[in-house]
């Protein structure tokens, strides 16, 4: 039953695999509707491109610290004898909200990057 908080890892080693893949295989077209594709990357070519660039290594750093911050809190929920199902909710609702931080925090910084082109 324990072995069902490997569950909890999945958000984490998506989002590293996902910044592995757009780094080697960058997306060059925002229309393709590939690549680091939000409504703040496609306002222009230079958003775009810049989006690309920073994305992979965003999601590869946040995607490391989710993963260990999924397996502290798991331990955490293991020690404390909480039902594994609830563990699991606990951690799969943890690192969908980092997942929305990571796009967040993303975008955020393309936006700060070009702050004076309004």
């Amino acid at each position: 039953m324990q072995a069902l908080l490997v569950l909890n890892l999945i958000v984490p080693c998506i989002m590293m695999l996902v910044g592995i893949f757009l780094k080697k295989h960058p997306v060059s077209d925002p229309g393709s509707g590939n690549g680091y594709n939000t409504p703040t990357a496609r306002k222009s070519e230079a958003h775009w491109e810049y989006a690309q660039q920073i994305a992979p290594d965003r999601f590869i750093f946040q995607g490391k610290w989710l993963f260990l911050a999924e397996v502290v809190l798991s331990a955490l929920l293991y020690a404390g004898r909480l039902f594994v199902g609830w563990s699991v909710m606990i951690g799969s609702c943890f690192g969908f909200l980092w997942l929305c931080y990571a796009f967040y925090d993303t975008d955020k910084r393309i936006k700060e990057r070009f702050a004076d082109y309004g």
